[in-house]
């Protein structure tokens, strides 16, 4: 019995021990968001699958919640609903700039992502000038020259003794430069002029489905970045993700 004791204190030591891809930054560092930005970038490899050793999900796809599309221009009303959609790309992010205040635990970044591709299920019913057009199929699509700042707010809170950085949900706002989408058995039942019209409408209105996935969009990035955070930090003592080098 006392054998099977140590074997699990062991174990949950193991466990416990800073793994070679999180880098530890000193809290006393004077290049302390240099550092931080480089350990990002040691662990975000390894996001887009996943961490299985720390239990952290992987980033892709992001499965966003139905969006729902209630708007056009004056020559065309456009109500569509796009479900089952999935995002690909996030883990391949580049932070442009970074802001670190350890005394109140706060991080702000500026973060590039060069493409976003996306893809899900429409449902679509659309007024065209005189004419109606109904139909489903697929849908997919991409965002380039995309930007996002996010801030992170922590608090430290006390855990056997020690403490421990535990994140309120991260605050995520998008910036989408160019964006495209193509919805997939559009024209299958109508003519080769309607489809040229309807597919000029869907090209011209992009922005429509844009302004409605982004809040989306950017409460799912919140939320799964939140996530791992916290699971991160919820392993690891501030002290051991933050010590302090001694001089």
């Amino acid at each position: 019995m006392k054998t099977l004791i140590v074997l699990c204190l062991f174990a949950e030591l193991a466990l416990a021990t800073i793994p070679p891809y999180i880098k530890i930054c000193s809290r006393n560092d004077p290049n302390l968001s240099k550092c931080v930005i480089n350990s990002v970038e040691e662990l975000r490899p390894k996001l887009k699958s996943g961490i299985p050793e720390l239990n952290v999900p992987g980033v892709e796809p992001l499965f966003l919640d139905e969006v729902k599309l209630r708007s056009g221009p004056n020559q065309a009303k456009i109500n569509a609903n796009i479900t089952n959609i999935k995002v690909y790309g996030p883990s391949d992010f580049e932070i442009l700039d970074l802001r670190v205040n350890l005394k109140k635990n706060k991080f702000i970044f500026r973060v590039n992502v060069p493409k976003i591709y996306f893809e899900g299920d429409y449902d679509i019913d659309m007024s065209l000038l005189l004419l109606n057009y109904k139909g489903q199929g697929p849908i997919t699509g991409n965002f380039t020259d995309y930007k996002f700042d996010c801030t992170m707010n922590g608090n430290l809170i006390d855990k056997n003794g020690q403490k421990f950085l535990k994140f309120r949900k991260f605050d995520v706002t998008l910036y989408l430069g160019h964006s495209y989408m193509h919805l997939g058995n559009l024209f299958s039942e109508t003519s080769s002029t309607i489809a040229r019209a309807t597919n000029e409408v869907v090209r011209d209105n992009a922005d429509l489905f844009v302004n409605e996935i982004k809040p989306v969009l950017e409460d799912s990035l919140a939320q799964k970045f939140t996530d791992i955070a916290n699971i991160i930090t919820d392993r690891f003592s501030y002290d051991e993700l933050f010590p302090v080098t001694k001089k």
